[in-house]
């Protein structure tokens, strides 16, 4: 059975879940971050126990409450070279180990081999840390797959972006005052004034003090492109 880093997405989202943690997927570069009272935990998958997994977990570290590496419970489980110093090394490092196994049948097992341990020392990084924490709590689902490669991935600021452009697809041209009172984002005013994505026009309002904004054929092209997500 061959296996991606995002089939090991699910198991590990369901087990923390369980646990009462809020999991999200791809959230500022890291793979899964997930939030429970303020705690931040973040997993970093992989396809197999690698030296580039293992600097990726330890920068994470600069900004979580505890962080794990998941990756597929080798073919021959427990029994298989070196799974007692993949261990004694994430122990050592601080970091927790999840294996996630496979039946033929696709049913996955989550175990739970090392827990990470609390940090000793204050985080470094806390600009960092609260930008992943806004970044998590800014998006309104889970629905981006941890892991994946090659698709695009669906931000809070891209997330508000879309809402905004759907509400002037289907009202037609209004301010941004009013694209608020229409249930758009909060922060509504600046997506339509910068336009960094190229999603909005604008031409001057009757009096010309302000300017009404409608949705161009690029974000037109955008809320095509993400309807599933919407």
């Amino acid at each position: 059975m061959v296996l991606l880093e995002q089939d090991l997405y699910a198991p590990v989202r369901d087990y923390l879940e369980s646990l009462g943690y809020e999991v999200k997927g791809e959230v500022k570069s890291c793979d899964m971050t997930a939030l429970r009272d303020g705690e931040l935990i973040v997993v970093e998958l992989k396809r197999g126990f690698t030296l580039e997994l293992i600097y990726q977990a330890m920068d994470r570290q600069r900004i979580a409450d505890g962080v794990y590496v998941a990756v597929p419970l080798p073919k021959r489980g427990y029994r298989a070279p070196h799974i007692q110093e993949m261990e004694a090394l994430c122990r050592r490092l601080e970091l927790g180990l999840i294996y996630v196994g496979f039946t033929e049948k696709g049913l996955s097992q989550v175990d739970v081999a090392v827990h990470p341990k609390e940090a000793a020392r204050p985080r470094r990084d806390k600009k960092r840390r609260l930008a992943v924490i806004r970044e998590h709590e800014s998006r309104t689902g889970s629905n981006n797959t941890g892991g994946v490669t090659r698709r695009k991935i669906l931000t809070a600021y891209k997330e508000q972006a879309l809402q905004t452009a759907r509400i002037l697809r289907e009202s037609g041209p209004m301010q941004a005052s009013e694209v608020k009172k229409a249930g758009g984002p909060s922060n509504a005013t600046s997506i339509l004034s910068r336009n960094v994505l190229g999603w909005f026009g604008r031409e001057p309002a009757p009096g010309g003090s302000r300017y009404l904004y409608q949705v161009t054929a690029k974000g037109l092209a955008a809320l095509e492109e993400y309807r599933e997500f919407l």
